[in-house]
């Protein structure tokens, strides 16, 4: 069975969690990995629709998906989370939980966050229509030994992607590329084979 590992992707809104995770997802099925990419909207959307924001209520969303997440590793899955867990008591619990764990601290300033703004969250926040957005409104506790730390506004999103295989790849977690078949090349030798008469 795969060795199963679990990469939490946290920082505050708009800092590119969930777009280096897609990308990383990508990656990883590419090298013919299970994958399972869990966006905490998402989830919260499905599993805990009834939720707020307070830390109370974040503190629950971060517990289902540390639960999620601690099955999904041990059955060989390489899961994607791209939460925030605002607090360094969350992403501590999940870590002491969770086998084979990598924090990923993804990093840019609150500046550019409300530059990038992709979903309106600072412009609502601007306007008043909210105010719990961690990092302005709420806190948000900076990691203090995440395994990798992604300067999105210094790095592309294929950059800092290929930040995180090379982590994965130290620790042990995945197989360094060099040793890996691609699809295409799984299909060539397959069909060379077939050929052959071999299968």
């Amino acid at each position: 069975m795969e060795k199963g590992f679990t990469i939490w992707f946290t920082g505050v809104p708009a800092s590119g969690k969930s777009t280096i995770g897609t990308e990383v997802e990508k990656i990883l099925r590419g090298r013919g990995l299970k994958v399972e990419n869990l966006d905490a909207d998402d989830v919260r959307q499905n599993l805990s629709p009834d939720l707020k924001w307070s830390k109370a209520d974040r503190d629950l969303n971060t517990k289902r998906l540390t639960f999620i997440a601690k099955l999904l590793s041990r059955n060989g899955v390489a899961v994607i989370i791209a939460a925030a867990a605002s607090y360094r008591e969350f992403r501590d619990r999940a870590r002491r939980e969770i086998d084979n764990f990598v924090e990923a601290w993804v990093n840019c300033s609150l500046e550019e966050c409300k530059q990038r703004d992709p979903k309106g969250l600072y412009a609502r926040g601007e306007r008043g229509e909210v105010n719990d957005i961690e990092g302005w409104h709420q806190p948000y506790e900076e990691p203090l030994n995440a395994e990798l730390v992604l300067e999105t506004e210094q790095y592309s999103v294929d950059e800092c992607a290929a930040q995180v295989i090379a982590k994965l790849e130290e620790l042990g977690y995945i197989v360094p590329s060099d040793d890996v078949y691609s699809a295409e090349d799984e299909a060539k030798v397959e069909e060379r084979l077939r050929g052959l008469g071999y299968i």
